[in-house]
């Protein structure tokens, strides 16, 4: 190799008008995205005695390619940290986020455990359309055992990639996982809070991202302490589709129980039929499952004939070459003669039977109507938090420019990238995995009892096969409420005891 050593100015000034005359026709470098600024408010709230002191911040936080340290993403947040006099120990945080996976942040953050809740005014009733709806102190929050990080991963609220061709990047699990731990490291790292002990909480699709996002995290030597996971079976380990079928009847029979549509011997006592049910499920049904194809007409006439008298379901509904009953079928078909359908996300709410020919549609699922106003929750985040955005903010179903170009506008079926995340299915799962690398990691599951998404007895026998360190540390419970359990104010105050304590464990208070 030579080197050349420049000697005269004469020469110095050829090299530089050199460089300028190359540099002058390289490709232009694109404009960054400016960052924008965090609006910083400040409240409190008096809960159950006691009154919370806190700051708000709610903005949106870019998301960098490392190489080149271009934005790819803005991702939106509110968070809530209580204000304190001692310094003595670090608090919590929690990151939580809903699902979908298009699912913006506001059903967890305004219903949920955010320091104030959006909530029918007094004396309305929950499916009226003309509802007001009201802001008010929510004594269900968890900010007095932890302070709180509400996500919208991109694509959901105000998040976005900032080009086009950056979609399939955050549109896929493991990419959502990565873009929200990213998230995580860059708030910890800004707000001071590097050393709080870290709490991840997710509903729905959003377990599945918690377990993604543990699982990131761990493998970037970032601790997690514990995780919350809502209305989703938990991510640990496989059950065979013939089990599961079987293990979801007891659902099925809240759901008959609820409406008083089983025989009178059953109806008398919940617990006692939930018992008898979850026997029958796990053993003599499980069994007749796994070997459907060899079972004789006297052994398929006694399983329909079962199955019907703990669902409620007419014998003549259920297949009898397979067995199996979806939960689609239970919404269908328990309230069919009065021309009702049953929530599949809460079995106690009903409406009207859609008869027209098609797919489910959620949009017309009475369990998912009326939870949260949209224009209320506008009106939180423009007046209380001061964010001013005109982007839609943005859920499952769209509702902006451009136009839904396939069936209702779903954001998750448009655009999710299913195929990606099918490469992951002989994977070690994530949960798991980020366990047994981490024996300090804790995690509950909660599920609601008038759920027939989240199955609580297919979650009690998942947990009940977990090796033994694992299986340790892992905690189910049940709630008096559907798949957003924290709508019921009771489900809402045991959660907020049980995460509370569920915390102070995991951290040896």
């Amino acid at each position: 190799m030579s080197v050349v050593i420049l000697r005269s100015d004469a020469t110095k000034g050829l090299f530089w008008f050199l460089v300028l005359a190359i540099a002058a026709l390289a490709p232009p470098v694109a404009a960054q995205t400016p960052e924008e600024p965090i609006v910083v408010t400040h409240h409190q709230i008096t809960t159950e005695g006691h009154t919370l002191v806190y700051t708000a911040r709610a903005g949106r936080i870019p998301i960098r390619d490392n190489e080149a340290g271009d934005i790819h993403g803005q991702m939106f947040f509110v968070s809530y940290t209580l204000d304190r006099a001692d310094g003595t120990l670090p608090r919590p945080i929690t990151f939580a986020w809903n699902g979908g996976p298009g699912s913006n942040a506001a059903l967890v953050h305004l219903v949920g455990f955010g320091p104030k809740r959006i909530a029918p005014a007094a004396g309305a009733r929950a499916d009226d359309e003309s509802i007001r709806w009201v802001v008010q102190h929510n004594p269900g929050t968890w900010l007095g055992e932890t302070d709180l990080v509400f996500v919208d991963p991109i694509g959901t609220g105000y998040s976005r990639v900032t080009k086009p061709e950056y979609m399939s990047e955050f549109y896929q699990t493991r990419g959502d996982a990565e873009s929200v731990a990213e998230f995580i490291r860059v708030y910890r790292r800004r707000y001071g809070a590097d050393d709080a002990p870290l709490f991840l909480a997710g509903e729905s699709y959003g377990v599945t991202r918690a377990a993604n996002v543990a699982d990131v995290l761990e493998r970037r030597g970032t601790a997690v302490r514990g995780i919350v996971l809502l209305g989703l079976e938990p991510p640990l380990g496989v059950i065979p589709a013939n089990l599961r079928s079987a293990l979801s009847v007891p659902n099925y029979t809240m759901a008959a129980f609820t409406h008083r549509k089983l025989a009178p011997e059953l109806q008398r006592d919940l617990q006692t039929t939930l018992r008898q049910v979850e026997s029958w499920s796990s053993t003599t049904y499980a069994s007749a499952l796994a070997r459907a194809g060899a079972l004789t007409e006297t052994e398929r006439d006694s399983i329909v004939r079962t199955l019907s008298r703990f669902t409620a379901l007419s014998a003549s509904v259920i297949d009898r070459q397979t067995l199996v009953v979806p939960y689609l079928q239970v919404g269908n078909s328990l309230l069919r003669a009065e021309g009702q359908f049953v929530g599949l996300y809460d079995v106690r709410k009903i409406a009207p039977l859609d008869t027209a020919p098609g797919p489910y549609d959620p949009r017309k699922d009475p369990s998912l109507m009326h939870l949260l106003d949209p224009v209320a929750v506008l009106r939180y985040l423009r007046v209380e938090l001061g964010v001013q955005n005109d982007l839609n903010y943005q859920g499952p179903w769209g509702g902006a420019y451009p136009p839904p170009s396939g069936f209702r506008g779903d954001w998750m079926s448009l655009r999710w990238n299913w195929a990606a995340d099918s490469a992951l299915a002989n994977a070690t799962p994530p949960l798991q995995s980020a366990m047994a690398a981490d024996p300090a990691l804790r995690v509950l599951v909660a599920c609601g009892i008038y759920d027939l998404i989240c199955d609580y007895y297919v979650n009690d026998w998942k947990i009940a096969q977990l090796p033994a360190p694992i299986r340790q540390r892992v905690t189910a419970k049940r709630y008096p409420g559907g798949h957003a359990l924290y709508t019921d104010a009771a489900a809402r105050l045991e959660l907020k005891r049980d995460v509370a304590q569920f915390i102070r464990d995991a951290l040896g208070r």
